[in-house]
């Protein structure tokens, strides 16, 4: 055999020298405690999320299928992403918006690794009636975890949660809305029980919109959304806030954050602090009132928070057996919860208590008032698969 090569061997470099890219990556302004990015989907999801970047949190990305809508958010446009359904919009098709959040699962993580950076928890904001943001949740919860994975953040189903929104009562009377409605809120509740996400949070529209009767059209969901996103943020800024009294710590509100299943928070005003009963009662109110969502069974919590927040000369007035009463009618009206607590003081002339309550089972009675809206129901018994429910969509949230 000759030993002769026809064949010149090129030059090959030893080292190969990559250019710099210039970082992208959306630095948070919000100051908590937890560095939080946002998912929005859909017109109700962007908007919820769009409220979120206007609280300091930055590291939002939203999506949708139709550009009319996603076009009226207000975050930078590098920022979204929209989705493609074959036309504009996937109207109330959830199917639809799940091929086309598919279709885009890697122009999504892509975006998230050039924005997002480090984050510590990821929040999905969805509206439950539509075919975008109801469509897309899993997708976006799957490429979410995909990300924190990246990024070497541990137990992704953890730090993985959901914002859905419940419709109101005008909205439900669509059999589409309701029926999607209640098939995902169903579904996402068989994620959060089993700890696949955590937190789920539900805003519903119908009670929110009772709590707030005299607001116009135009100020209804600005403040519906603003007031979500402000009560979100009191309680990861407020454990970095430092306090004579008792502390309320990033560690106490992240085993709420990542207890799984459902979690409600609220806010009230104590009124009078001229008896002890003061904030116990106002605390109860919390529970009964202010919540932005209800149907839930308290005692089935596995941890809760209560946070007094009130100016200096109030809390010098004020008897600390009133604070105690009202962290142990928490602990009660919450059965075997763990119960955290917190006491701080600023220069504001009020008191307030506010209530964070998580590791909750299902709404099952808030669910159920959506299936008077349609002609065939699709009850979901707990930990159980869909009976009547066959689609691709529903296969893929059941794992069938």
């Amino acid at each position: 055999m000759s030993d002769d090569f026809n064949f010149e061997i090129p030059d090959l470099p030893l080292e190969v020298e990559l250019e710099e890219v210039e970082s992208e990556e959306i630095e948070d302004e919000s100051g908590g405690a937890v560095i939080y990015a946002f998912l929005g989907s859909g017109q109700g999801g962007g908007r919820l999320a769009e409220a979120f970047y206007k609280q300091g949190y930055k590291k939002v990305l939203c999506v949708n299928t139709a550009n009319q809508d996603l076009s009226k958010v207000d975050i930078p446009e590098e920022q979204k992403i929209l989705l493609d359904a074959g036309e504009q919009g996937a109207g109330k098709d959830m199917e639809k918006g799940e091929a086309a959040a598919s279709k885009a699962q890697q122009q999504v993580l892509d975006l998230m690794k050039r924005k997002f950076g480090n984050v510590d928890h990821i929040m999905i904001t969805i509206g439950a009636g539509g075919g975008s943001g109801g469509g897309s949740t899993l997708v976006l919860v799957e490429t979410a975890k995909l990300y924190l994975t990246h990024i070497g953040q541990p137990e992704a189903d953890k730090r993985v949660g959901v914002i859905m929104s419940l419709p109101t009562a005008g909205e439900s009377a669509s059999p589409a809305v309701a029926k999607n409605s209640e098939f995902l809120a169903r579904a996402m509740v068989h994620y959060a029980e089993n700890k696949l996400i955590s937190p789920l949070i539900f805003v519903d529209n119908d009670k929110i919109k009772k709590m707030y009767p005299k607001l116009s059209v135009t100020k209804f969901w600005p403040t519906v959304n603003a007031t979500v996103a402000g009560l979100f943020h009191v309680f990861n800024v407020i454990t970095r806030k430092p306090t004579n009294f008792t502390t309320f710590d990033t560690a106490d509100y992240m085993s709420i954050m990542r207890s799984g299943g459902c979690m409600i928070m609220g806010v009230t005003s104590v009124k009078t602090i001229d008896d002890n009963s003061s904030v116990s009662a106002a605390l109860k109110s919390n529970l009964d009132k202010t919540l932005l969502a209800g149907g839930f069974d308290l005692k089935t919590a596995s941890h809760a928070a209560a946070v007094v927040l009130g100016g200096t000369e109030i809390l010098d007035q004020l008897d600390n057996t009133a604070i105690e009463e009202g962290f142990d009618t928490l602990a009660m009206i919450t059965g075997n919860a763990m119960v955290h607590r917190g006491v701080y003081s600023d220069d504001k002339p009020r008191l307030n208590v506010y209530t964070l309550i998580g590791g909750l089972k299902g709404p099952e009675s808030r669910l159920q008032e959506l299936s008077k809206f349609q002609k065939i129901g699709c009850a979901i018994k707990e930990k159980e698969k869909p009976a009547k429910v066959k689609s691709s969509y529903g296969n893929r949230l059941y794992g069938e």
